[in-house]
């Protein structure tokens, strides 16, 4: 029977991604840095078919024997470890992870790599944003730096580890270094897709740095106020929910039900692919839902929708392809989303 290993799975994505792969009958392996990890305590306690290791992923020998050990057939990588580095060695930590976790799986026998990507590799282009955009050399900013929700580093970074990762995904042979009929390429093993998601809100939400994601909480009565509560880059949330019209947002189980999908597909007809919950864009259009989906936290909030702007344009960013290709689309509407999140949350810490 297939199984996969999911790095970076007690996070917010990978738990979900868990009970993906899971709810479809395919035993998962998750990584965790902890000896006692509550979140994943409580994904075996969900499903039998999931089994947490502890290993350190910065560890190639550590990371490789855990691949001997499961021969695992397919693999997803969630580890967003450097989203909470504050200094560059400790972002750089990503790099020898994604190399260590490519290595194990192209030498133990894995098939197909799901990569989490982001849609922050698009920062600084403009629209449309879609599968096929060609990045610049250097990454341009899209507004003065004091204005930034996401600076060119992070950016980088991103589009750093989407080009390591796609690179697995082909024939490894040098160029003219080789003499001509000396070496032959290595056989290509690895199919690899990269994943591109906007911002999600969902169960396992912790960083309280988005707009929706905190409106959420305060509906839930897990935090008392949405007004005072400090976002992205210490501004204000309804500014920064302002700020971030046009910006799509996914619910993290629809991100975590497209990985699946990708992982049982037959063929992959691509190697990167946009997903979309296909939710409005609109910050007025949001509130407006979450305020539906839970009337009795409009006070809490102290926001209505019509002080939020709608979306003043459209990005290009849509996940037509990937439906187009697999025919997935989201079960939930962006209320029904918001009110099992609410749900979620009045039976659980986090």
């Amino acid at each position: 029977m297939d199984k996969v290993f999911i790095a970076g799975g007690t996070g917010m994505l990978g738990a979900a991604t868990a009970r993906a792969f899971a709810a479809a009958g395919t035993p998962v392996v998750v990584s965790s840095r902890k000896a006692s990890d509550p979140i994943g305590e409580a994904l075996t306690a969900d499903s039998d078919l999931i089994s947490v290791e502890q290993v350190d992923l910065l560890d190639g020998q550590s990371t490789h024997a855990l691949f001997a050990k499961h021969q695992f057939t397919g693999m997803v990588m969630v580890v967003h470890t450097h989203q909470y580095a504050k200094t560059r060695d400790k972002n750089n930590e990503i790099y020898p992870i994604t190399l260590n976790l490519l290595e194990g799986a192209r030498k133990h026998g894995v098939k197909r790599v799901v990569f989490g990507g982001s849609m922050a590799v698009y920062g600084g282009l403009m629209p449309p944003l879609t599968e096929t955009v060609a990045f610049p050399p250097e990454v341009a900013a899209a507004a003065p730096a004091e204005e930034q929700l996401m600076l060119k580093f992070e950016v980088a970074t991103k589009r750093a580890l989407e080009i390591m990762v796609l690179d697995y995904g082909q024939p490894f042979q040098m160029g003219l270094s080789v003499p001509p009929g000396t070496e032959k390429p290595e056989p290509h093993e690895l199919e690899v897709v990269v994943l591109r998601a906007p911002m999600m809100f969902g169960p396992g939400y912790q960083a309280l740095g988005s707009p929706i994601g905190v409106a959420v909480h305060v509906a839930a009565g897990r935090i008392p106020a949405f007004k005072g509560y400090l976002g992205y880059g210490g501004a204000a949330m309804d500014a920064v929910w302002a700020g971030l019209a046009a910006i799509p947002t996914n619910y993290v189980k629809d991100n975590a039900e497209c990985i699946q999908v990708a992982m049982a597909a037959e063929t992959l007809p691509r190697r990167i692919y946009n997903i979309d919950s296909g939710f409005s864009r609109s910050p007025r259009d949001q509130l407006a839902a979450l305020v539906a989906a839970v009337p009795d936290c409009a006070d809490r909030i102290g926001l209505r929708p019509d002080e939020l702007p709608q979306a003043p344009f459209d990005l290009g960013y849509n996940g037509s392809l990937f439906q187009q290709d697999f025919g997935w689309t989201s079960k939930y509407t962006l209320q029904s989303a918001l009110e099992e999140y609410v749900g979620w949350l009045k039976d659980h810490p986090y």
